[in-house]
C-alpha cells in the first residue's frame, strides 16, 4: 500500500464511526496492525482500516499517531471484512467487533509477540546408549526412553508429564548432546490409517455424500440421535482437510464438552491441535490464536469465541451441538456464532458442518427450504435405540430432596444392576427460595427482581443474576420469627438427600459451584470412566455431548416449570432438554431408560415428548410458529434500554420509537412497547425493551438503515444507556 497522510481506525468504544488520525509521510502504514493514538486526555488502542492522500476533516484538527505497535497487521482482511460484515447485521460498533475478533491479551497495548514452543528430539538414538543409562540414571533413561518412541519429539509439558523435574534432566542430556532441541514451526500430524473405528452402514452413507460437497460452500446439517456417532464423522471430515494442508475450526458450546473429545483428537491427531475457552487464561487463549495463525497447529477447538482464530488456509467449520443457547453472545458485541459462521464459510467459499441430535427450528426450517443439506443418522453403532421418556405422574406424591418415590424405585432398580445413573436438575444451590413462615417474607436480591438462592454449605444467600450475596439471618428481618424455612429444591440438597440415602453409592454433583475448570470436570468424571455404579446429579453441563457406556438411566426433575415459560422458545427447548438428557443412557451394552417427574403428565406436550421422536415434535412446533408470525417466519429487533429509574428507561425507548415511525415502510412492522421487561431490575438498573417484529425482512432492513444515523444521536450516558439486538433469543 502506497504510504499516505491521513489513515481512519477503528476504536473499542460503543460508536457507530471510526476517527481519523495522521501518520508521518515517510512511515509505512500497516492495515490491520494496532497503533497507540491519543485519545482526549489519555490514549486507546485502535486498529487501522484504512489510509488515503485526503481527509474530509480540517487536516489541522487531526491528531497524529503516537507508535504502531505491531509490525505485521493482528487481523487479516478476511477477518476486517467478516466485522464489517458483523457490525452491519448486527448493527453494532465497528470498533468494538474488530476487537472482538482479537483474543483479550491483543485488545489493550500489550506488544504481540510470537509465542514458539520447543520440542526436544534424540541426537544420538543408540538404544545401546540409551540401555546402558537405566542402571546409571534412571531419571535420564526415562526421558530417553520416552524420546525414543516419538520421533517427532516431546514439548516442555509433555517431558514434564514424565517428570516434573524433567528441565534439570534434560539440560544433562544436553551436555552430554545426547538431546537437542528445535522450533516447533510444522504441526506435528499423526493420523492412524490402519486402526480407525468401524464405521456403521449409516454414518458410511453420510460420509459417502458429504465429502464430494467438501470443496465449496455449503451448510451440512448432519442431524443424527444422540449416540448415533456424529463425532466420528466429524474427525474423518477433518481428517481429509488436513490431508490437503488446510486447517479446521471445530466449536463445541461449553467447557464442559471438550474433555472427552480432546482426548479422541489427541489419539486421532497427536497434538497437532489447540484449545481454547474461558477456563484458560487471557495469555493461554492469546498463545493458541497465534499458534493456529501461524500455522503451527491445524485445528482449532474451543467455544464461541474460537470461530474469530485467524489462519491462512481455513478448510472446514464444524459447530457441534449447534442449537445450543451458548452459542449467543448476549452483553458486549451480541452476535450468534453458528449465524456469523455460516457467513464466515460462505465468505472463503469453504464447507460448515452442523451437528445435532436435536436442531434449532431456525436450522431445520433452513433445511426444509433446500438451503442446507441435511444428512439423517437414525441407529446407533451399539445394541440399543435411545430410551423413549417415561412421564412419572408425580401428584399427590410424596418428595424426599425433589424425588418421588416412584423415582427411588426406578434408581434403586439399576444401582442394583450395576447401572450408573444420571440425574438433571437445572437448579443449583441448596434451595431457591427462603422465607419466613409467619409472615411470608423472603429473601430478595437488593439489585435484581430476583429471589436469594439458599447454598447451605457455605451458609449463604446468593444471587445467581449479579452475584449479590448476604448470609442466612436466624431470624426473620420483617417479624423476628425464627421459623425460616427454604423451599424448592437445588442440585446441593439433591446431592446431600441422595448421599444420605444410598451411603454405599459414590454420587457425583456436577455443576458450577463445584467446576472451576476443565481439570475439575475431569475429575469428577473419573468414576464414570470405570464403570462401577454411582449416581451423576448436574445441570446443562451434562445435558449433552457426553458419551458414558455404563449410563443406563437418565432421570430429569422439574421440567414442568418450561410447560407455562414466558418465552415462545420454551417448548424447543424443553424438547431439546428431554431429548438430550434422555439420550445419555443406553450407550454401552445394556439398554437404557429414561424417566421425566411430571405434576402435567396429561399436557400435549409432555404427551408428545413420550410417543414421539424430536423431528416430528420440532415439526409441529413450527406449524405453531408459522402461524403466530414468529421466528423463524418472522424478523426480530429489540431496542433494550436500562436506566436508574425505570421511567427514564422508557422515556429513552419512546425516543427511539418516534424516530423509527419516521421511517418509511414502518407500517409493515409489528411495534411492541414500550414496556418493562421481563425481569425489570437487574444489577441495581430498571430495563425496558422495545420490539420490532416483521416478516417482511427488506421492510425491517430498510427500517434500520434509514433511522440509523438519527438514533447514533441519542448518546448512552451513565444514567441511561441504549442497545441493538438482532435475531434475540427470546422478545
Amino acid at each position: 500500500m502506497p504510504q499516505s497522510r491521513f489513515a481512519c481506525f477503528a476504536i473499542a468504544l460503543p460508536l457507530h464511526r471510526v476517527f481519523d488520525y495522521r501518520i508521518a509521510s515517510d512511515e509505512s502504514v500497516v492495515v490491520g496492525a494496532r497503533y497507540r493514538l491519543p485519545f482526549g486526555n489519555g490514549v486507546k488502542t485502535g486498529i487501522l482500516l484504512d489510509a488515503s492522500d485526503i481527509s474530509e476533516l480540517d487536516p489541522d484538527r487531526i491528531k497524529p499517531v503516537q507508535e504502531r505497535l505491531d509490525d505485521a497487521a493482528v487481523i487479516n482482511e478476511h477477518m476486517l471484512s467478516l466485522a464489517r460484515w458483523m457490525s452491519d447485521y448486527y448493527l453494532q460498533s465497528l470498533g468494538e467487533v474488530v476487537f472482538q475478533c482479537l483474543p483479550g491479551y491483543l485488545r489493550g497495548l500489550r506488544p504481540h509477540n510470537p509465542v514458539r514452543v520447543k520440542r526436544w528430539r534424540l541426537a544420538k538414538p543408540d538404544p545401546d546408549l540409551i540401555a546402558g543409562l537405566k542402571r546409571r540414571s534412571p531419571r535420564q533413561f526415562e526421558i530417553c526412553d520416552a524420546l525414543s518412541r516419538h520421533e517427532s519429539g516431546l514439548t516442555a509439558i509433555q517431558l514434564k508429564q514424565i517428570n516434573p523435574a524433567w528441565h534439570t534432566v534434560v539440560k544433562a542430556l544436553e551436555s552430554r548432546q545426547l538431546v537437542q532441541w528445535e522450533w516447533m514451526d510444522q504441526p506435528v500430524l499423526e493420523v492412524p490409517a490402519d486402526d480407525l473405528p468401524r464405521l456403521s452402514p449409516e454414518q458410511h452413507d453420510c460420509l459417502v455424500e458429504l465429502e464430494p460437497r467438501m470443496d465449496r460452500f455449503a451448510v451440512h446439517l448432519l442431524d443424527g440421535i444422540t449416540g448415533s456417532g456424529k463425532t466420528e464423522i466429524y474427525l474423518r471430515l477433518i481428517q481429509g482437510r488436513l490431508a490437503l494442508d488446510l486447517q479446521v475450526i471445530y466449536l463445541v458450546p461449553e467447557i464442559g464438552l471438550t474433555n472427552q473429545l480432546i482426548e479422541r483428537v489427541e489419539q486421532r491427531f497427536g497434538e497437532c491441535f489447540a484449545i481454547s475457552h474461558s477456563g484458560l487464561t487471557e495469555f493461554q487463549r492469546y498463545r493458541a490464536w497465534d499458534r493456529f495463525r501461524r500455522g503451527e497447529v491445524r485445528i482449532m477447538l474451543g467455544t464461541r469465541s474460537s470461530l474469530f482464530s485467524q489462519c491462512d488456509r481455513l478448510g472446514l467449520i464444524i459447530i457441534d451441538e449447534e442449537h445450543d443457547q451458548s452459542y449467543r453472545q448476549d452483553d458486549g458485541v451480541r452476535y450468534h456464532a453458528r449465524d456469523v459462521a455460516i457467513k464466515r464459510a460462505q465468505m472463503l467459499d469453504i464447507p460448515i458442518v452442523l451437528g445435532s441430535a436435536t436442531p434449532s427450528l431456525e436450522t431445520i426450517a433452513n433445511c426444509s427450504r433446500d438451503t442446507y443439506f441435511r444428512y439423517r443418522l437414525d441407529r446407533r453403532p451399539t445394541r440399543f435405540a435411545p430410551p423413549p421418556i417415561q412421564l412419572i405422574d408425580v401428584r399427590n406424591s410424596r418428595f424426599e430432596f425433589g424425588c418421588a418415590g416412584q423415582t427411588f424405585t426406578h434408581i434403586e432398580q439399576h444401582l442394583a444392576q450395576a447401572g450408573q445413573v444420571l440425574i438433571y436438575l437445572n437448579r443449583r444451590g441448596f434451595a431457591p427460595i427462603v422465607m419466613c413462615h409467619e409472615c411470608g417474607w423472603q429473601s430478595l436480591c437488593q439489585n435484581c427482581d430476583a429471589r436469594l438462592t439458599l447454598h447451605q454449605s457455605v451458609k449463604t444467600l446468593l444471587c445467581h443474576h449479579c452475584g449479590f450475596a448476604q448470609a442466612v439471618p436466624e431470624v426473620c428481618p420483617e417479624c423476628g420469627n425464627t421459623e425460616i424455612r427454604h423451599y424448592g429444591i437445588g442440585t446441593e440438597q439433591l446431592e446431600q438427600g441422595l448421599i444420605q440415602r444410598y451411603p454405599d453409592t459414590t454420587v457425583l454433583r456436577i455443576d458450577r459451584d463445584v467446576i472451576a475448570s476443565r481439570a475439575a470436570l475431569k475429575s469428577r468424571l473419573k468414576q464414570l470412566q470405570t464403570g462401577q455404579p454411582c449416581i451423576l446429579i448436574g445441570t446443562q453441563m451434562i445435558a449433552k455431548g457426553h458419551d458414558y457406556p455404563a449410563i443406563t438411566l437418565s432421570v430429569i426433575l422439574d421440567a414442568d416449570q418450561a410447560l407455562f415459560s414466558a418465552s415462545y422458545r420454551a417448548s424447543e427447548r424443553l424438547a431439546q432438554t428431554l431429548f438430550q438428557v434422555s439420550g445419555r443412557s443406553g450407550r454401552g451394552d445394556r439398554e437404557g431408560e429414561a424417566i421425566v417427574q411430571t405434576r402435567f403428565a396429561d399436557h400435549p406436550l409432555m404427551q408428545a415428548l413420550s410417543q414421539r421422536d424430536y423431528r416430528d415434535i420440532a415439526d409441529d412446533l413450527l406449524q405453531e410458529r408459522r402461524l403466530l408470525g414468529f421466528p423463524p417466519y418472522a424478523r426480530v429487533v429489540i431496542f433494550r434500554a436500562d436506566a436508574i429509574e425505570l421511567k427514564a428507561a422508557l422515556a429513552r425507548l419512546e425516543d427511539i420509537r418516534a424516530v423509527l415511525e419516521t421511517a418509511r415502510r414502518f407500517d409493515a412492522l409489528s411495534c411492541v412497547g414500550p414496556m418493562p421487561a421481563l425481569m425489570t431490575r437487574r444489577v441495581g438498573r430498571y430495563r425496558a425493551q422495545l420490539a420490532l417484529i416483521s416478516q417482511d425482512y427488506q421492510a425491517l432492513r430498510s427500517v434500520l438503515q434509514q433511522s440509523m444515523p438519527a438514533l447514533e444521536q441519542l448518546a448512552s450516558s451513565a444514567r441511561v444507556s441504549w442497545s441493538i439486538d438482532v435475531d434475540p433469543p427470546d422478545l
